[in-house]
């Protein structure tokens, strides 16, 4: 397991509309459902590759038909401050040094809207624990 203790940051406000056409998806594939929309952006102090306990397909992704980006999403279990929670990762932002968000940084879903429950805000810090197997 490893655990990261990570920066909460605001993100592009584009989780909610790219996501919510997979959610359903994201929920089956993971097996947690009830999931807010939306992510918890945080950065982390070093890079990280998501290992993919699932994933969303280029072909099932609707928001590659606009962007023309041909994005796997990948979809990691973790805990965040001890709630079940799941890393949401296109795969274009592992590439090379990383483009958009890149590998330090990370957009977390969970069944609970975490700023609020967590009280946190921008600049606030998160655990986030990977690496081990939810049940």
């Amino acid at each position: 397991m490893k655990t990261f203790v990570g920066t909460v940051t605001s993100g592009y406000g584009m989780a909610t509309p790219n996501l919510n056409p997979v959610i359903l998806l994201i929920e089956n594939r993971i097996g947690l459902p009830d999931l807010v929309p939306g992510t918890l952006n945080v950065i982390i102090p070093e890079d990280y590759i998501v290992m993919a306990d699932a994933l969303i397909l280029p072909g099932e992704y609707p928001y590659n038909r606009q962007s023309n980006l041909g994005e796997t999403i990948k979809l990691q279990r973790c805990l965040v401050a001890g709630y079940k929670a799941i890393i949401v990762r296109p795969d274009s932002h592992e590439l090379g040094d990383g483009q958009f968000h890149g590998k330090a940084y990370l957009e977390l879903m969970g069944q609970i809207h975490f700023r609020t429950a967590l009280h946190l805000i921008d600049g606030g810090t998160v655990e986030i624990q990977v690496g081990f197997t939810q049940d």
